[in-house]
């Protein structure tokens, strides 16, 4: 159990039970196998795990956020893509994962759109669906 004095030194539960980097990512992947195969219930579990034992990690956030977004939940897909942008702004994959949850919220969808154009000019998968999106959602 973390104790008082490590949290006040800034210390994650992950440091405190000594979880590695590798140890984490390995989570993560776990997490998003869960989530392509469609059980958003047990990547959820898992996210959330990761995301409290390592809240400055901006990766569970980014996948919390789509598993909020691909269970109507708008508004939460929209807070964890907030703290994934806030602890990673130049990560591209978590750009766009701001981005799509921006554009479930009416007043932001023009927000996502100019994220989503940014994006489009990428190289690699992120930049794909960047202008996939931008071409399913039309002018």
């Amino acid at each position: 159990m973390i104790t008082m004095e490590e949290m006040a030194r800034g210390r994650t539960l992950a440091q405190a039970m000594g979880m590695t980097a590798e140890l984490g990512c390995t989570v993560a992947r776990l997490a998003g196998a869960e989530l392509e195969a469609g059980r958003l219930d047990a990547a959820e579990a898992i996210l959330e795990g990761l995301a409290i034992a390592n809240p400055r990690d901006p990766m569970p956030w980014a996948l919390l956020a789509q598993v909020a977004r691909r269970q109507g939940k708008i508004w939460a897909a929209y807070l964890c893509a907030e703290a994934a942008r806030r602890l990673a702004p130049e990560d591209v994959q978590v750009r766009l994962v701001h981005a799509e949850a921006l554009l479930g919220i009416p007043e932001e969808a023009a927000r996502g759109r100019q994220e989503l154009a940014a994006l489009a000019a990428t190289a690699g998968p992120a930049g794909e669906r960047a202008r996939a999106l931008l071409q399913a959602l039309g002018p």
